[in-house]
């Protein structure tokens, strides 16, 4: 069984068999904003409606980052400040508050792999994080600011991670160094 996500066009309609979920972590106001398409061997599944916050009731908390990377087992969904575990199993969804805004998701260790499943441990980055995240237990570890305006990672290699984060946009981007195994500068 091969599994596959993708985010819906605001005016793609899926058939109404389909059932849907709301992916809604918040407990105060909020807006369903995106929807997202699972399948199984190329038939439609469920399809994820994912929510963000309204601040002060009606402003919307978002930016437009986001991204779907997946195994047979768990597809990762970043949207606004969370990072969504679907469990392809039970189609129970672990919501994960990054406390800052979805940047990027990489496979470790094959970060530019565009095409890599979603490994056991991958990496995160937000405008300022880097995070190392299991798919069964959540956040192993958040470093301290890699940048202020966007974090990348380019590459890991003997347990270093390679990456630049943005301090001075447009164009102050700074490579930084962390061990993977505890996400301090290396």
């Amino acid at each position: 069984m091969t599994y596959h996500a993708d985010f819906l066009d605001a005016e793609q309609r899926v058939a109404d068999a389909i059932p849907e979920r709301d992916v809604n972590p918040f407990s105060g106001p909020s807006t369903m904003r995106r929807r997202v398409l699972v399948s199984q061997d190329g038939e439609p599944v469920i399809v994820l409606c994912l929510f963000v916050a309204l601040e002060e009731g009606r402003w919307i908390v978002e930016q437009c980052f986001s991204g779907i990377m997946n195994n047979d087992k768990t597809i990762a969904i970043l949207y606004g400040q969370h990072v969504h575990l679907f469990d392809t199993d039970s189609h129970q969804v672990k919501s994960l508050f990054l406390d800052d805004y979805v940047g990027h998701i990489y496979s470790i260790p094959d970060v530019w792999d565009h095409k890599a499943s979603l490994s056991e441990n991958f990496l995160v980055t937000t405008f300022q994080y880097t995070f190392l995240i299991h798919v069964s237990s959540g956040i192993i570890w958040r470093s301290e600011p890699c940048g202020i305006d966007g974090v990348i990672i380019h590459d890991i290699r003997e347990g270093i991670i390679y990456g630049s984060g943005e301090w001075d946009p447009p164009d102050g981007w700074v490579p930084f160094n962390l061990r993977l195994s505890d996400g301090h500068r290396a």
